[in-house]
């Protein structure tokens, strides 16, 4: 007759099997999680919220485009409206304060 390695088992070991098979039960839900989420971003269920976080970040991005160009054109009008200034030297600078 065949040697099973659960005759080896005793009583007694069952008391140290039952919190193994809870932390292994815990891990195992933990990693069923973690998988149904990344099925989820994988296959776009929540492709319609990143859709339009990406439509409002293309909107920002047009507008702060837009203001730098005003930006822009306003430093250019105002450095051609000024009169040329000699260059001031490093000494001078420094001098001054």
């Amino acid at each position: 007759m065949y040697n099973l390695p659960f005759a080896l088992v005793g009583p007694e070991h069952f008391a140290v099997f039952i919190p193994i098979l809870g932390v292994v039960a815990g891990i195992v839900a933990i990693l069923t999680k973690h998988q149904q989420r990344m099925a989820e971003i994988i296959h776009g269920t929540a492709s319609e919220i990143s859709n339009q976080d990406v439509a409002q970040l293309r909107r920002e991005v047009a507008e702060l485009k837009q203001l730098v160009h005003q930006q822009m054109i306003a430093l250019d009008s105002y450095s051609s409206s000024r009169p040329p200034q000699e260059p001031v030297s490093l000494q001078k600078r420094l001098e001054h304060t």
